[in-house]
């Protein structure tokens, strides 16, 4: 594979920080959609606090309908500002820490690509993995399960090749500027992992962009802090933020 990754050694990771002490907070699951809100604030090497979610226990904390109704992770709270959603928490962390660059300014002739990425891959490549890990979430009848299975690998089999042409001759999302875009894309693909009976998304420009992110130390620090092995699957799939589920 014909792939440099540059700026390697850029981000935060366990380092210590050189942005300015400002501690909001982070609800998680570890090893869920919330890698990737984690990953970013770790890139910025800002001061975060983590507040564990239970998956089956999640009326547990205290106030977490207030900073999501929908009680559904990554979500933040950053004073009286409370954020949810994916593709919405990854642009807040990156314009609220703007010395970590990890996105375009308004008017930056990057802003356009971007605010499509980020769009694209919360509507489009994050809910494209129901179908094919848990159709049971999409109908209650198990002899439909395989043809939505087989549905939703036709679409993923579309996306990769969509990805293979986005990605092919660029190093990040944005070609030479890394972003929050990267971060939440290295997790999606990440979730290839999760298909029983193994499934690979897209093609060589896919797999090197996914490397070259998870070479990060921001995002190998983010990996042993989740549990995670460089497929992002888990080393001790029974835990959740070291707790029995």
């Amino acid at each position: 594979m014909n792939h440099h990754c540059a700026n390697r050694s850029t981000g935060g990771g366990a380092g210590p920080s050189n942005v300015a002490a400002r501690v909001l907070e982070l609800f998680q699951i570890t090893g869920s959609a919330s890698f990737a809100v984690r990953a970013a604030l770790e890139e910025t090497g800002a001061q975060y606090a983590t507040i564990d979610v239970h998956p089956r226990r999640r009326d547990e904390i205290a106030g977490f309908a207030l900073v999501n109704p929908l009680k559904r992770v990554p979500a933040l709270r950053d004073g009286d500002v409370t954020v949810y959603e994916t593709s919405a928490a990854l642009q807040y962390v990156a314009e609220r820490f703007p010395e970590a660059r990890l996105a375009p300014s308004p008017g930056d002739r990057l802003r356009g690509p971007y605010l499509r990425w980020l769009a694209w891959l919360g509507n489009t490549l994050h809910h494209a993995w129901q179908p094919v890990n848990s159709p049971r979430f999409i109908s209650d009848d198990p002899a439909a399960h395989e043809g939505i299975r087989h549905k939703g690998r036709q679409r993923l089999d579309a996306i990769g090749a969509y990805l293979e042409d986005e990605l092919t001759g660029k190093e990040w999302c944005l070609g030479a500027d890394y972003s929050v875009a990267d971060i939440y894309l290295y997790m999606l693909v990440g979730w290839q992992s999760y298909v029983e009976g193994g499934y690979v998304l897209g093609g060589d420009a896919v797999a090197a962009h996914y490397a070259c992110v998870g070479a990060r130390p921001a995002i190998a620090w983010t990996r042993e802090l989740e549990d995670l092995d460089e497929r992002l699957q888990r080393h001790h799939p029974e835990l959740r933020g070291g707790r029995p589920i």
